[in-house]
């Protein structure tokens, strides 16, 4: 308890002190970030709902009762993730209700009740807006996070309302220290772990040896399919614990982490605890399982049939192994007689993992982020940024391990950079904007792939020109956040055109000869003011098709990028044909 009061009060006084807040504001940016897996200058440019009013003070002012939203958009996913934060140490039944209520209040009813919202709300709901009128299905993920700890009578009131709000997630200070200490345990190296599973046999076959596995193998690798008693699979989990001091680390060629108790895992531990309980295995999707080596039995072995396993790791099935495992630790008596299905491969070839890990969770996109952060090119960037000052966070849990963001320099994570690298050096804002994972996608194949056109930039070799222009990248793109975040503008466009305006900066300077810092702010304001002239057209061209503008959709579309170059006298290096020749020089 005493190390987690330490580790808190040390944050925060930093963070306070960084950007100049009240400590319960900075406890805001400490809590977001530990859950999103943000930087903390991420998490205060793009959001906290902290803003400056015109004496430069800083505060919460017209926030809808929200202290952070963060939507993640992209053309297979949106969640849009809100926040309230508390520094007290208890929280009341009502302010519970109320943060839900809020949140109805402006992003299910849309603002019915015209509550004044500051221009970072209020931009996150247009966005919101946009993608729903769309079409769009947005997740929606709710956190109330206070500094006290569940106990007493706090924990029915807030069991009550996370029972009754599918997507409301409540933390408290333990919850807090241990999703850190998860983020930084990620990273730890997984101590050996062997377990033999004790596969159930057929409760058809009247054979003297009755069937319980599927078994075969294609070139080297061996795959089992079986149903095992999911108290077997609980032993497993106890065993982890036990070597590795938690279970996260059989999850750590997984893609997603645990959402705790959302929708999907409400519906699965009711399933569990229901009267369907025994169908389970036909109700559910099961699990995949990959080790380094398996040993399979040629025929049942005294009336069993183990399957030793070394170093499993359950790479899908993540969520509903949590759930299991949850009810075992309340009472292991209500899983009795309830199975699981198991896939179980062996092999140790890592893109046969990735392509198994990627086949099999097909609920949510692949977290690119992840599986770049272990390329060559990435080693190199972390350098090249660490020379310069910032921290270049490839990995998760680097915001809480990495020394220059510990020490709360500079400190940004590798997606940013590398999305605003496409926006700006490979010439493609709109897409940069709108499909972020698909961007992440194809530079993880230009990591290995010769075909891709990208190979020669991201191909590891430390001669590479990428760790130029990632770095030149960074700058113009803190350039451009700093002026969103300082600067009053006269129009909204510029919460929504980050990419479009880097684009624009990047392109001005190739024009005139090259990056040069001082220059920034002449690029700025010739990008600023080209802007408005397309916006204009568009909305021109929308209302003669009796069609509605929107600037989120708007700097997502080529046209943006295509308007602010003919106003500009830009060209555009036509990328989706060949990279452009400079980007090797």
């Amino acid at each position: 308890m005493m190390n987690k009061e330490l580790f808190f009060s040390g944050y925060i006084d930093r963070i306070a002190d960084k950007f100049s807040l009240q400590k319960p504001f900075a406890f805001e940016i400490l809590a977001i970030a530990a859950i999103l897996d943000l930087s903390f200058d991420e998490v205060y440019d793009h959001a906290s709902t902290l803003i400056k009013d015109n004496s430069g003070n800083i505060n919460g002012r017209n926030d809808g009762g929200f202290d952070g939203i963060y939507l993640e958009e992209d053309e297979d996913e949106n969640i849009l993730h809100v926040f309230q934060i508390k520094s007290s140490d208890s929280v009341g039944d009502n302010e519970l209700a109320k943060f839900v209520n809020d949140f109805r209040t402006v992003f299910v009813y849309g603002n019915t009740l015209n509550l004044p919202l500051n221009e970072k709300v209020s931009s996150a709901l247009q966005i919101y807006q946009t993608l729903v009128s769309s079409g769009r299905v947005v997740e929606t993920r709710l956190y109330f996070v206070f500094k006290g700890e569940k106990a007493g009578a706090t924990k029915p009131r807030i069991d009550r309302h996370v029972e009754n709000t599918d997507n409301l997630q409540v933390f408290d200070s333990q919850d807090l220290y241990e999703q850190i200490d998860n983020l930084v345990s990620e990273r730890k190296k997984r101590k050996p772990v062997t377990f033999s599973f004790m596969a159930e046999k057929s409760n058809i076959s009247l054979r003297s040896d009755p069937q319980a596995l599927i078994s075969f193998s294609i070139q080297n690798v061996k795959a089992v399919n079986f149903r095992l008693p999911a108290l077997e699979l609980c032993k497993l989990l106890d065993l982890e614990q036990h070597t590795n001091k938690r279970i996260d680390t059989v999850f750590s060629d997984n893609i997603r982490g645990f959402l705790r108790y959302n929708k999907t895992n409400k519906n699965i531990r009711a399933t569990l605890l229901g009267d369907d309980a025994e169908y389970f295995p036909f109700l559910n999707n099961g699990i995949t399982i990959i080790a380094e080596r398996v040993k399979i039995p040629k025929e049942m072995q005294v009336g069993f049939y183990p399957l030793e396993v070394v170093n499993p790791v359950i790479v899908n099935g993540l969520q509903t192994t949590h759930v299991i495992y949850e009810i075992y630790q309340q009472d292991r008596n209500k899983l009795e007689d309830i199975y699981v299905v198991v896939r179980l491969y062996e092999t140790t070839e890592p893109e046969l993992i990735d392509k198994i890990t990627e086949a099999t969770n097909t609920q949510s996109p692949i977290n690119y982020r992840d599986k770049i952060s272990t390329r060559l090119f990435n080693e190199y960037t972390k350098e090249i940024f660490a020379n310069a000052g910032i921290g270049y966070l490839s990995k998760r849990g680097e915001t809480f391990e990495n020394k220059l963001s510990i020490s709360l320099q500079k400190s940004v994570h590798s997606e940013t950079v590398l999305k605003f690298w496409y926006a700006t050096f490979y010439e493609q804002p709109g897409r940069a904007k709108s499909a972020k994972s698909k961007v992440l996608e194809e530079l993880f194949d230009a990591t290995t792939n010769k075909n891709n056109k990208l190979y020669p930039l991201f191909n590891g070799s430390k001669d590479s020109p990428i760790y130029r222009q990632l770095l030149e990248t960074f700058w113009i793109y803190e350039f451009v956040v700093a002026q969103r975040q300082t600067q009053k503008h006269e129009s909204d466009f510029v919460l929504f055109a980050d990419e479009l305006i880097a684009y624009g900066i990047y392109k001005l300077m190739k024009k005139s000869g090259g990056f040069v810092k001082e220059r920034m702010g002449d690029c700025y304001s010739a990008v600023y003011h080209a802007i408005p002239k397309g916006i204009e057209l568009e909305k021109e061209e929308k209302a003669q098709s009796k069609s509605t503008y929107s600037h989120n959709s708007y700097f997502k579309s080529f046209r943006s990028h295509w308007l602010l170059n003919k106003e500009l006298a830009l060209t555009h290096s036509p990328s989706d044909d060949s990279i452009p020749d400079p980007l090797l020089l």
